[in-house]
């Protein structure tokens, strides 16, 4: 299977191989997300990023997939500075957790692993994974709190993308905007929740949505798309 964006060599982490691991904060910490125009995002963060990120929805296998649109060009990521850091209040999870995430082991539990190919790791420099003992220093347990919170707000955003799928409420869009530099820029394949089919859901349907907690996303999601305009200024 192909690695999770950005991610380029998964493996899981250990005290025994890893036991002198350090990591580093970098000068350019997100350059490796400059090329991005779209970063996963989850409904727990919808409400915090819908006033500077556009969410949208690309249509998957299983289910549409919930992303922040951070760009109206391919391959440029409009909110990634020249040096490398995020312009805005609020920084995705999935950037926040990077390089960390979790891993399944087939008849085990789910385990950390890391992108043994980021730059911030090393062993001369940097706050260590583990102690002299092998037991994990703050780093390791500050990153598994927010790899599970993730996994766990991941299979919430899942349920909320099968839901709408399977009510009939997204619509197929493509964002045409003119860039400052007069140059026009078309993105194609997005899927946003169609107003017009969500207005028109029975009292049944909606309940269905409000006792599954999915109506704060939703209207966070809706909100969020005025802020298309920001991506082409």
């Amino acid at each position: 299977m192909a690695n999770p964006l950005f991610y380029q060599n998964i493996v899981p982490l250990n005290r025994e191989t890893h036991r002198t691991l350090r990591l580093k904060a970098l000068a350019r910490p997100l350059d490796y997300a400059r090329l991005a125009n779209m970063v996963p995002a989850l409904t727990d963060e919808f409400a915090a990023a819908a006033q500077e990120i556009p969410i949208a929805f690309l249509p998957g296998t299983a289910q549409p997939a919930a992303v922040f649109v951070t760009g109206l060009k391919p391959g440029r990521n409009a909110f990634i500075t020249e040096d490398g850091r995020w312009n805005g209040s609020y920084v995705p999870a999935y950037l926040r957790r990077y390089p960390f995430i979790i891993g399944d082991v087939p008849d085990a539990d789910p385990i950390l692993c890391i992108d043994a190919n980021f730059e911030g790791f090393g062993e001369v420099d940097g706050t260590p994974l583990f102690s002299q003992a092998g037991e994990p220093e703050p780093a390791v347990t500050q990153a598994l709190a927010l790899a599970n919170n993730y996994r766990a707000g991941a299979e919430r955003t899942d349920a909320l993308a099968l839901t709408l799928q399977r009510l009939g409420l997204f619509r197929s869009v493509t964002l045409d905007a003119k860039l400052p530099n007069g140059e026009s820029t078309v993105v194609h394949g997005l899927l946003i929740v169609d107003e017009q089919a969500f207005n028109a859901l029975s009292d049944e349907q909606f309940l269905e949505l409000r006792s599954a907690g999915f109506l704060q996303p939703i209207y966070a999601h809706l909100f969020s798309l005025a802020a298309i305009s920001k991506l082409t200024a």
